[in-house]
């Protein structure tokens, strides 16, 4: 394989190089970063781009439009959606572990044959756990769905 060589830079008159022939990059719009909103005829979601220069959002399924809000309003949705993606993180934290802890019990539980054989230490506490992280799966499920929003236009 040939080895690039670098671009030669021209020095200018005073003494710096030129960057006249370097091509500038071109920024375009990012993917990621879009409000998920409902249409509020066809009940269809998509994404609304914050980045747009339009007045009003268009569902791409019934062309039904809305007015975009004004710059707090959207600033006020993306903390509001901020909150909901921590909140289901941390409802998903003691889910995963609930799971896990139950299929050590009953794998625990299935190779000792049962509960007497197991030893009321490690199944009582096992089963503690299990109902513990179901309890707080329970509460953090629902501290989630209180702060959920859906943005209807």
């Amino acid at each position: 394989m040939a080895k690039r060589s670098k671009p030669s830079a021209r020095k200018t008159k005073r003494g710096g190089s030129s960057k006249k022939n370097t091509p500038k990059l071109v920024a375009t719009a990012p993917t990621s970063g879009g409000i998920p909103v409902v249409c509020s005829e066809c009940y269809s979601d998509f994404l609304f781009m914050q980045n747009s220069s339009s007045t009003s959002a268009n569902c791409p399924i019934c062309m039904h439009s809305g007015q975009v809000p004004d710059s707090g309003e959207i600033a006020r949705i993306s903390m509001a959606k901020a909150s909901e993606k921590k909140a289901l993180i941390s409802a998903s934290v003691p889910g995963i572990l609930f799971i896990l802890i139950g299929l050590i019990y009953l794998m625990q539980l299935n190779s000792a044959g049962s509960t007497t054989e197991l030893g009321p230490a490690l199944n009582y506490s096992l089963l503690g756990g299990t109902i513990l992280f179901f309890l707080i799966t329970l509460v953090f499920a629902a501290r989630y769905e209180k702060s959920r929003s859906e943005i209807y236009f």
